[in-house]
């Protein structure tokens, strides 16, 4: 009995610390989704870049991860102001262009590490080494910096987008575009801070989600599928929706961890069932169920 409640107590830690991530992932993909109605499939090659940059910048120029962070930021928050000037805002009218091409811009990022930094694995240095234990429960010390630095940005994220002029005027945009416009908001301004907001929210992720795993150029696949997850399940541009998204899917990846796989044999294969291998799947299995059930999602407006 004392090892189901330690393995209970686990699965709820682990969720908790994860889910805060996966959310802080999500954020800046939902912001773009709610405000613009952009899918941006480039997100994740966004972290990806945050990641490779605080690495470059702790191996090659000796910084420390504190200023490495800061450059990441940086770097993401001008690639998302240049990639909304320079290719976005000219095919944002069409939804199908609009995929292809962020599509397409994440592939070619993915290209580029390759030629510069190899197919090989880094490893990003944590803020603060060690562990501590929680209870029964020991917990890598960078990943509680992590869960705690996701709520940080959250809520201030939060608090710009209801009390700052700026976000007042960017939930306008969001609510009418087109209302927006009339009443004199330069609505491709709010675009733009929009992108540069996103990016940088992508490579304050990106950081975090390089220290939880490993980096390499396919480590944008995995936030990519997981905030597209957490927008359809949460609701198009909800907040509120995206964090409970972000927490239902980290309970079900960690609760996969732990699940004892199901295996089934045929006459020709073999197939294994729940357990570890399924991590990644939950997402998409619970992204179609809500798509059957409420199609707006969790938190969403039916359009």
């Amino acid at each position: 009995m004392d090892q189901v409640f330690v393995i209970v107590e686990r699965i709820v830690i682990y969720s908790v610390l994860i889910s805060a991530l996966y959310a802080l992932v999500a954020l800046g993909f939902t912001m773009i989704f709610g405000v613009g109605r952009v899918l941006n499939l480039a997100h994740g090659a966004f972290l990806m870049v945050g990641a490779y940059t605080a690495w470059f910048a702790q191996q090659y120029l000796h910084w420390n991860l504190y200023s490495a962070f800061a450059l990441a930021v940086a770097l993401c928050t001008l690639l998302g102001v240049v990639f909304y000037q320079g290719l976005v805002r000219h095919v944002q009218r069409s939804p199908i262009v609009t995929l292809i091409a962020t599509l397409a811009c994440a592939l070619i990022i993915e290209e580029l590490i390759k030629i510069f930094f190899t197919t090989n694995t880094q490893l990003l240095a944590p803020f603060i080494s060690g562990s501590i234990e929680i209870h029964k429960t020991t917990v890598i010390t960078n990943r509680i910096i992590a869960f705690g630095a996701s709520w940080l940005a959250i809520l201030l994220f939060w608090l710009f987008v209801h009390r700052a002029r700026w976000g007042k005027v960017i939930l306008a945009t969001a609510q009418d575009h087109e209302g927006a416009a009339l009443v004199g908001i330069d609505v491709r301004r709010v675009y733009t801070l929009t992108w540069a907001i996103s990016g940088a929210l992508a490579g304050i992720a990106g950081v975090f989600f390089a220290s939880w795993v490993k980096i390499d150029p396919f480590m944008w696949r995995d936030p990519l599928i997981i905030s597209f997850a957490i927008v359809v399940v949460g609701g198009l541009g909800s907040l509120k929706g995206s964090i409970v998204a972000a927490y239902l899917i980290g309970l079900l990846e960690v609760l996969m961890t732990y699940s004892p796989s199901i295996r089934v044999c045929f006459s020709f294969r073999c197939f294994e069932f729940l357990g570890s291998s399924w991590v990644g799947v939950s997402s998409l299995l619970v992204l179609i169920a809500i798509l059957f059930i409420k199609p707006e999602g969790l938190f969403g407006r039916t359009e």
